[in-house]
């Protein structure tokens, strides 16, 4: 015998719905402060800010995941009303900026680890020989190359 697949039925009652939406809201509201903590961190290389702005982060995400389950299962009846509505939306836009905010961070920490790179790459004489101009032409150089940075 198959087992039946579980049917799920609209939710007729918004009342519960609505709490947990507004439970989320909270939630992902501080997922967004936490993204613009995180934001400044990164823009102003501030260290120390950005290990406190990623834990409040992480906790902030974790908070909101568990907001998330506690949703009630189902869909909305069609009945919906308008304010039940009006926090789908703004729970829609919210993470959609949230979305953006997390890409641009994530942009920000690769430039960053670039620089970083190829920084250390300088300082330990790793980097790529830049190509050289003769002549007759561009002529790309082989191996890599190192430089004094200064002598004592």
């Amino acid at each position: 015998m198959a087992p039946e697949s579980a049917r799920i039925e609209p939710v007729t009652d918004s009342a519960g719905y609505i709490a947990a939406l507004e439970q989320e809201l909270l939630t992902l509201k501080a997922v967004h402060e936490a993204l613009l903590a995180e934001t400044a961190a990164l823009t102003d290389g501030d260290t120390d800010n950005l290990g406190i702005a990623t834990t409040s982060k992480n906790a902030a995400l974790e908070a909101h995941q568990a907001a998330l389950n506690q949703r009630p299962a189902g869909d909305l009846s069609e009945g919906a009303n308008a304010e039940l509505k009006a926090l789908q939306d703004r729970l829609a836009s919210l993470a959609g900026a949230c979305q953006d905010l997390n890409r641009r961070n994530g942009a920000l920490i690769s430039k960053l680890s670039d620089r970083t790179k190829a920084a250390l790459n300088v300082l330990q004489g790793t980097e790529d020989i830049a190509v050289l101009y003769s002549a007759s032409g561009v002529e790309a150089a082989t191996g890599k190359g190192s430089r004094v940075l200064g002598k004592a």
